[in-house]
């Protein structure tokens, strides 16, 4: 058996518990339980994370001094292809059997400068502020996980990033099929932010959503 074999796996047994004991929605469960998708492992999952980052144009914002976050990692494979890009990236993710498939993934592929860790958004503390958020669909979830109000949501973030940080914002499915849900967050979003760039964006997750609106934004000095 190869090391990828060995790998797959293990990354089968991680999602074979989760099917068994976690008690909330599991995303991509029909597509294999892999939500995201990374090419250097062999894993198409229902997002290429490859895709993504091809479709988001966002490389002009990385660089090798960037700390990054990513809200609501997911198996960590976006995180995982972002991370030759930037100085470090770190994962928050509610999910037990994902970050532990993000973990085994990192080790495969002996990267040092990613983390993830295991806890909600709410729940997070970290003693650092960020370049860059990244919040891909994560604002509001259909597992019942999220607590916060967008307001909240968006003053945490604000809070872990430093002064004219970058926020990286894909909407939900949810609120590109009722554009009035997301027109109203756009507008909260532009009471503290500069929108840098605002459009749509690919997606190939859930099939009945073709688009997603996709906002990267500047945080405003307001004193």
């Amino acid at each position: 058996m190869s090391d990828l074999d060995s790998l797959h796996l293990k990354l089968q047994g991680h999602l074979d518990r989760q099917e068994k004991e976690w008690k909330h929605f599991i995303f991509s469960k029909e597509d294999g339980g892999f939500y995201q998708g990374l090419d250097e492992i062999k894993i198409t999952g229902s997002r290429s994370s490859e895709k993504r980052f091809e479709e988001y144009e966002i490389l002009e914002y990385l660089s090798k001094d960037k700390a990054v976050l990513d809200i609501g990692s997911n198996c960590g494979f976006f995180s995982i292809y972002v991370s030759k890009f930037v100085d470090r990236i770190l994962g928050v993710e509610i999910n037990p059997y994902l970050v532990a498939i993000s973990n085994d993934v990192k080790n495969y592929l002996n990267i040092k400068n990613t983390n993830f860790t295991n806890s909600s958004f709410e729940e997070f503390q970290v003693n650092e502020k960020f370049d860059m958020i990244f919040s891909f669909a994560n604002d509001s979830t259909i597992d019942g996980n999220t607590k916060f109000n967008f307001s909240e949501y968006i003053q945490k973030i604000l809070n872990l990033l430093k002064k004219d940080g970058i926020l990286i914002f894909e909407s939900q499915a949810i609120d590109t099929m009722i554009s009035e849900k997301f027109q109203e967050k756009l507008r909260f979003l532009e009471k503290k932010f500069e929108v840098l760039e605002k459009r749509k964006i690919v997606s190939e997750y859930p099939m009945n959503v073709p688009y997603r609106d996709f906002v990267i934004l500047k945080k405003l000095d307001i004193s």
